[in-house]
């Protein structure tokens, strides 16, 4: 097999659950232009809302995905200061002008098939001057400079982030003007096509050098700052116990991996908010992609966390070096939920920074302002306030919760399971926004609010019998104590019946059953797959 062919069939095999995803994607444009409005159907596709919906939010996170595809992203640190190519590829019979060259070809090509299938398949609003080629090359560059930076080794740890952002924050703002100024298009052929080229330059020097093992370390220059450190940490100069330890290090492994993310990813979709203007539609629209970044991310982000180490990218589960520690199950698993805590919290302080100087630099604050008081003036300040904080409450947790609730496909140590999860996350993102239009413009909306409180019931009976068989079998195992069962589903109780209460304070309306409201919170709260970790880590590390 030739290396160009091996690569290939590295890039489809690991992720061929996502191609599939993207190539359903592709067949539901594909549907909609050709059959739908081919036949004249009611379905208002020329809307903002709709456009928003079935092309700017499936885009976005097939450009998230490719992102972090094709630069090994999910295989290495952001913060640290080692290159994050893969050291695996290193060991193959291949130049350094190939192993940087060939990822670059195959992400570049990827992306500009994404953009011209999207623009030859989607339906545009009229009246919109969308260019052809240009944003394809826009995408491509973006992605081999994203290549290019992650793969370089740095100094100092954290640089990597600040100098990928500062870079690509800079390429949105080019695009920002030639959209605003409508750039001729080959004048953005001109700037972009370089852009390619210069970028395999540097990245074969990342290459290379990550291949020699050449890492700079500038740490000495700054030896006064661990000084400093050190002086103030004088009184605790070990860890307290071997969980705290394994803590600290689940953080520097995988901890720092989501906030990276999410730092770069801000620039590309706060950075829309100027192209959006007065449209209400259309910012909100980037608000809710920039809400759901973190969650979205923290579903690839989950599938290496329950590695002991981002070298060690062709095993899944377990490895030896963390099954023979001198740690229990609930010690291991308590380790990464303490991590998944912590990403979480620095992830969503960049956004709620972020948030606010996009919309005030954009000028978008005062459409915020508009509708905040407008909904301040029907339901009140105090359920305008308690509404906002519900959503912003619910988008942490759902970051939390993805992080830690697929340990239990993870720490089972199957590659099929791991990669199979990832198609379904993607076919959500891709399938939500057409099938949730056709949902409105075919009038079956009240069929489906008719139906909730079944399907509901269906779900929260099969989370409750899941959850009680695995209790039985965690009770049965021994794998945690009485008090920590019990413990575990009276928080459980007392999330659940909060939850409710603040719905029921929240939807005090007739039209709205109470009944339902529990329901929501039942299937809101978490309890049978992180439940499910301490089984499966069990299973792996004594196979």
């Amino acid at each position: 097999m030739s290396p160009a062919a091996a690569v290939a069939w590295e890039f489809r095999q690991r992720h061929r659950w996502g191609l599939i995803a993207l190539a359903g994607y592709l067949v539901v444009l594909a549907t909609i232009k050709l059959v739908v409005v081919a036949r004249g159907l009611p379905i208002n596709l020329d809307s903002p809302e709709s456009f928003a919906f079935v092309v700017v939010v499936p885009i976005t996170a097939t450009f998230t995905y490719f992102l972090a595809v094709f630069t090994f992203g999910l295989d290495g640190d952001l913060a640290a200061r080692q290159s994050m190519y893969p050291a695996r590829m290193f060991t193959r019979p291949m130049t350094t002008a190939a192993l940087a060259g060939l990822p670059m070809l195959y992400g570049t090509a990827a992306m500009m098939i994404l953009w011209l299938a999207t623009r030859l398949l989607a339906l545009w609003p009229t009246g919109i001057a969308v260019p052809s080629i240009w944003p394809a090359l826009l995408l491509a560059s973006l992605l081999a400079w994203t290549q290019a930076l992650t793969w370089l080794p740095y100094p100092l740890p954290g640089i990597r982030i600040i100098v990928t952002v500062l870079w690509l924050g800079t390429s949105d703002a080019i695009a920002l003007l030639a959209l605003h100024f409508n750039a001729h298009e080959s004048l953005m052929l001109g700037v972009l096509a370089p852009q390619i080229p210069l970028a395999y330059v540097v990245a074969h020097f990342a290459v290379a050098r990550a291949r020699r093992g050449d890492v700079p370390d500038w740490r000495d220059a700054f030896l006064w700052l661990a000084q400093l450190g050190r002086v103030q940490s004088r009184g605790r100069a070990h860890f307290r116990s071997p969980p705290s330890a394994q803590a600290w290090f689940e953080w520097r492994v995988h901890g720092r991996s989501l906030p990276g993310w999410v730092a770069i990813l801000l620039p590309f979709e706060l950075i829309l908010l100027w192209v959006a203007g007065d449209s209400a539609a259309l910012v909100f629209t980037i608000l809710l992609g920039v809400l759901l970044t973190p969650p979205f991310m923290a579903t690839f982000t989950a599938a290496a966390v329950s590695k002991s180490s981002p070298n060690a990218s062709d095993s899944y589960g377990v490895t030896p070096f963390t099954a023979t520690r001198p740690l229990t199950n609930a010690d291991l698993i308590a380790a990464k939920l303490k991590m998944a805590a912590w990403s979480t919290i620095a992830a969503w302080l960049l956004v709620l920074i972020a948030i606010p100087l996009a919309l005030k630099l954009s000028g978008t604050s005062a459409v915020i302002l508009d509708r905040w008081h407008r909904l301040s003036a029907i339901v009140g300040t105090p359920r305008a306030v308690v509404l906002l904080l519900l959503i912003l409450w619910g988008c942490i947790a759902s970051t939390w919760t993805q992080l830690v609730q697929s340990l239990y496909i993870g720490l089972t140590g199957r590659a099929s399971l791991i990669k199979g999860s990832v198609i379904l996350v993607l076919g959500f993102f891709f399938l939500f926004g057409p099938f949730a239009q056709w949902i409105v413009d075919s009038g079956r909306l009240g069929e489906l609010w008719s139906a909730l409180p079944l399907i509901l019931a269906i779900l929260v009976a099969f989370k409750m019998i899941i959850a009680a068989w695995i209790t039985v079998r965690l009770y049965h195992t021994r794998l945690l104590s009485d008090r920590t069962l019990v413990a575990r589903a009276a928080c459980w109780s007392v999330a659940v019946f909060a939850l409710y209460g603040v719905l029921a304070w929240l939807l005090d309306t007739p039209h709205i059953p109470h009944y339902l409201l529990m329901l929501v919170a039942i299937l809101a709260i978490p309890v049978a797959r992180l439940s499910a970790a301490p089984l499966a880590l069990a299973w792996n590390r004594h196979r």
